[in-house]
């Protein structure tokens, strides 16, 4: 599924070692869960941090359609939701962004019916199954005509259950969407096996901060105890952890020394660990994190999991890092089947790596060794996905001469101004064709829908 907006091509000019400091963005996540979040309230609401990415402005494209009032200026969001209005929801931006499936629980809990289409984003296999089942046993009937869902409550309003998910993945996305509909529905609603991301704990504060009646978030059991009504309310998008992941790996596979400043370091611990384990330096200070490197990482290995475990995000990113290692890494996916496929394109810069991912779609882990080489070369490669196109950025920045990264709008969808937080710290990268007008990313752009 291709990207809103015009396609893109990044030049990435490889060899220098890159040193400065980053101020990590709003994050990606969090925000994508918190403005669905403020559509169950009426009146005026303002976020504040939020990122100017592309998939932040897909989805308030889709808000708009639903009667609210949008404006995002300088990094702040603000909604009117007092005219929302259900309407169907078909494929169209719906289709280009995975969390347009929240609208389905926060329009299915206040108005007891929703028609919207199949969500997209990120070309990974990712269940949307989880969502409905959890619908169905809080009391909807749900069902699936092509491409489009339709729930309906036949009473009316959902009603509290027990949401049991499954442990090995413990749904983020789930999480998030039954805390969304069970906090206006009939009854108390339990998850077990919840989501435990920083991302879904401010979602829950969010909601708790507008009325919501929950706890145990952070925990693998949350409770819900369904309200009458919520109330309009302002909030700060937290720091993308995966931006800082990311930005600290481009320090170190560059053999520089990179900080960035507003992420907690204990959202980032076991990532942190491996690259201290690979031979990186690692300083942490209140809510700074400086990463630095002298020479080709050491061979480490790599297991995929939910929080507080390594984020499955970072796992492209800290790929190209060990595409460099000084022997053979491991690198184990346990929770997305086709997140390894970036080696295909990584490859093309000289990295070396045997994949094994199994032709059962439902099977897990899917595993990679990584044959370290003292140097990558410069080519041209294609950003299957968001994480996918992190990784070849960061291998392009360690690469000798000039590296075009195709479809490079899919980094984009997650990473704030990347080029001019990139180029601040030593590095030569440029847009080589025109980004669309509401991704431009000049300082103090005013965004209307």
């Amino acid at each position: 599924m291709e990207c809103d907006g015009s396609m893109a091509t990044l030049r990435v000019v490889g060899g220098r070692r890159l040193k400065g400091v980053v101020e990590v963005s709003g994050s990606k996540n969090a925000a994508l869960a918190l403005l669905p979040a403020a559509l169950l309230c009426r009146g005026q609401v303002s976020f504040y941090r939020v990122p100017e990415i592309i998939d932040v402005h897909i989805l308030l494209e889709i808000i708009k359609t639903l009667g609210v009032e949008v404006l995002f200026e300088n990094e702040t969001v603000r909604l009117d939701t007092t005219q929302l209005t259900p309407r169907p929801l078909p494929n169209g931006s719906v289709a280009q962004i995975r969390a347009s499936i929240y609208l389905a629980g926060v329009l299915l809990t206040q108005f007891g019916e929703v028609t919207i289409g199949l969500p997209g984003g990120c070309p990974l296999n990712r269940q949307v199954d989880f969502h409905l089942d959890a619908f169905q046993r809080m009391g909807a009937k749900v069902w699936l005509e092509g491409e489009i869902i339709r729930a309906i409550c036949p009473s009316g309003k959902l009603c509290g259950a027990v949401i049991e998910l499954d442990p090995r993945w413990r749904s983020v996305g789930t999480t998030v969407n039954v805390m969304l509909a069970a906090s206006l529905a009939d009854g108390v609603t339990v998850i077990k096996n919840a989501a435990m991301e920083p991302e879904v704990v401010a979602c829950a504060r969010y909601l708790k901060a507008m009325g919501a009646k929950i706890s145990g978030e952070g925990t693998p059991v949350v409770k819900i105890e369904g309200v009458k009504r919520l109330s309009p309310t302002d909030w700060t998008v937290i720091p993308d952890r995966m931006e800082a992941g990311t930005y600290l790996l481009a320090g170190a596979i560059t053999n520089g020394e990179v900080t960035v400043t507003g992420v907690p370091p204990e959202w980032l611990r076991p990532f942190l660990q491996k690259l201290v384990e690979a031979g990186a330096n690692v300083e942490v200070d209140d809510d700074k994190i400086t990463v630095s490197m002298d020479g080709r990482p050491r061979p480490i290995a790599v297991v995929t999991e939910p929080f507080p475990g390594f984020p499955t995000d970072l796992q492209p990113p800290i790929g190209a890092f060990l595409a460099k290692c000084d022997g053979v890494s491991l690198i184990v996916e346990t929770i997305h089947r086709d997140r390894l496929l970036y080696w295909e394109e990584l490859q093309k810069l000289g990295a070396k790596a045997r994949v094994e991912i199994a032709e059962n779609p439902k099977r897990l882990p899917c595993l990679a060794w990584v044959y370290g080489v003292p140097e990558l070369h410069n080519s041209e490669v294609t950003a299957p996905d968001l994480r996918a196109g992190a990784a070849l950025l960061l291998a392009g920045l360690s690469a000798e001469g000039e590296t075009l990264i195709h479809q490079a709008e899919k980094i984009q969808r997650g990473y704030a101004h990347i080029v001019e937080k990139l180029s601040s710290l030593g590095a030569e990268v440029d847009m080589l064709t025109e980004e669309p007008e509401r991704v431009s990313g000049h300082v103090g752009a005013k965004f209307g829908y």
